[in-house]
């Protein structure tokens, strides 16, 4: 059994042993008197100086290191080979899945794989920088611990991300892509969808598994005859929009030659009625109808659009029998959407049908965690179990309260803590069984403007109105969670109107104090007035 350690001393020996010559020969090129008899250079000798054997010294003498008495240099395994960890690290893994919920570890641990064991550190690889610097700041004792308990107390950890895979460069066709459609033909390179809605920012959960599930299985092996069409329905802020948008990102990275089509209704009626206006049907007809697969969004808005609809029952029926994939999203299941054929619904519902519902507490705690990473958000974890727990009507809804949070702490110059948190959403939070009619908002919101009654609703487009009416439009979201649509109908707008006005205040708030004020105030005093309050 010391075999082992004393050959390792002997290799060591080469370095540290008590030769003086064979020590200051490798120290040394330039010094050749040990190797004609005379004395090693003393210790402490400087550069210039004359040995008493004559030689003049042309480097510093290097003390050698005593060797290292751990176990893992006597044994000398990581100094001298790798060893592999795979199997060790399925039982790492779950030893840190008994700590996490569900939801953080597919999150956070479900992609991440382990390297060698060399020099008594494990090498852990991350899918992204991103996930490795959520790991390193939130899960790195959790790690440690696991890793070692399972290969021992004097192992330690080191984090790494994953390479990015170089994306070959193709010419974009700038006429194709649209502000709410994409096309993806063989001439586009980066992906032209956006980036930021793909699976890896998607969270499952319980709520939303199923169609996730759904969704994967139709970008990595289209078209799959058992699920076409596919239809995901949910109510607003839900992450329908992300799911599409993953589909399209994923076809890309897998086949960047498969031409995907993403679409709003509206978008689609539009276009139609263009066609039709200035005869260009054909055209029209194979922008959709000669692409592998088609992605419609808010299919709900076709609702009472006889002729469209009679064209996008012709497009489906082209697509469905040339084994095209179809993926339709709406806020309602295909027997609640009023307004549309039946011949059209009863294809809706010949396919597989998926809903999300809105997310639970661990998911949504996972959904901001993500959300903070993603935007370099300082939130403890505390702060981030409290939005959780006090928004659970949907994703926009819970994101928009992580922002107002981080730009209240940006904005007082505090730290970012739970007290901060409480003072920030106290006119947010929603309260119980009460709620705020939106006409109560729209007056307050052009009393405090200074304006008319009607001045919101008008055609004016001057700059304090649109500020005023922009303002209005992100409070009736924020505080009663309509829809853009019924948000719209407030204001006589189109809903595409209303979301661009919605992200110009959310954009606002955290770099202009002045806005941020008058949206705090606004909420304030509307809420006193729901209440009852003078």
């Amino acid at each position: 059994m010391r075999l082992a350690p004393v050959a390792i001393v002997g290799l060591e020996g080469l370095f540290h042993g008590s030769s003086a010559r064979l020590r200051w020969r490798f120290g040394s090129s330039e010094y050749s008197g040990a190797g004609s008899g005379k004395r090693s250079p003393r210790r402490g000798s400087r550069l210039g100086e004359r040995t008493k054997a004559g030689a003049i010294i042309r480097e510093p003498w290097r003390p050698a290191r005593p060797p290292s008495p751990s176990p893992e240099r006597a044994l000398c395994i990581p100094q001298l080979w790798k060893v592999p960890v795979d199997k060790s690290w399925s039982a790492i893994r779950e030893r840190a899945r008994q700590d996490l919920s569900e939801a953080s570890y597919k999150l956070w641990f479900a992609e991440l794989t382990a390297g060698d064991l060399s020099g008594g550190v494990l090498e852990l690889i991350a899918p992204s920088a991103y996930v490795k610097r959520w790991l390193s700041g939130h899960y790195m004792d959790l790690i440690t611990g696991s890793v070692r308990d399972a290969l021992g107390p004097g192992v330690r950890v080191r984090l790494r991300s994953r390479p990015a895979e170089p994306v070959e460069s193709r010419q974009v066709d700038p006429s194709v892509a649209t502000a709410h459609q994409t096309t993806l033909d063989q001439a586009l390179s980066a992906p032209p969808f956006p980036d930021r809605y793909t699976f890896e920012t998607f969270v499952p959960g319980p709520s939303n598994k199923f169609a996730h599930a759904a969704a994967l299985a139709v970008a990595e092996a289209p078209p799959s005859r058992a699920y076409n069409p596919v239809f995901v329905y949910g109510g607003v802020g839900l992450g329908k929009t992300h799911l599409l948008f993953a589909v399209a990102n994923h076809m890309w990275q897998l086949a960047p030659r498969t031409r995907v089509r993403y679409v709003t209704s509206e978008s689609f009626m539009t276009e139609f009625i263009k066609s039709v206006r200035e005869r260009r049907g054909y055209q029209f007809q194979r922008q959709y109808r000669d692409v592998d697969v088609l992605l419609l969004d808010d299919v709900q808005f076709l609702a009472r659009a006889e002729e469209t609809q009679t064209e996008f029952f012709h497009t489906f029926n082209h697509l469905h029998q040339h084994e095209r994939q179809i993926v339709i999203a709406s806020d309602r299941p295909p027997q609640e959407l009023g307004g549309i054929e039946e011949r059209l619904r009863s294809r809706f519902r010949s396919g597989l049908v998926v809903d999300v519902q809105p997310p639970d507490l661990e998911t949504r705690i996972a959904i901001l965690q993500l959300k903070a990473l993603r935007d370099n958000l300082a939130v403890p974890d505390d702060v981030l179990h409290f939005i959780a727990s006090k928004f659970d009507n949907n994703i926009r809804e819970l994101e928009g309260a992580l922002l107002r949070v981080a730009a209240f702490a940006s904005l007082s110059r505090q730290a970012t803590d739970l007290p901060l948190a409480e003072r920030a959403l106290e006119d947010l939070i929603p309260e119980r069984g009460r709620e705020i009619p939106p006409a109560l908002i729209l007056d307050q919101t052009a009393e405090y403007f200074g304006l008319g009654p009607g001045d919101l609703t008008s055609k004016s487009r001057s700059r304090p109105l649109t500020t005023a009416r922009h303002v209005g439009m992100y409070l009736l979201r924020e505080l009663t969670g309509l829809s853009l649509i019924k948000i719209g109908e407030h204001f006589d707008r189109d809903h595409t109107t209303v979301l661009h006005g919605i992200k110009k205040i959310e954009g606002l708030m955290p770099a202009r104090g002045s806005t941020y004020k008058q949206v705090q105030e606004l909420t304030k005093k509307i809420r006193a007035r729901g209440r009852g309050g003078a």
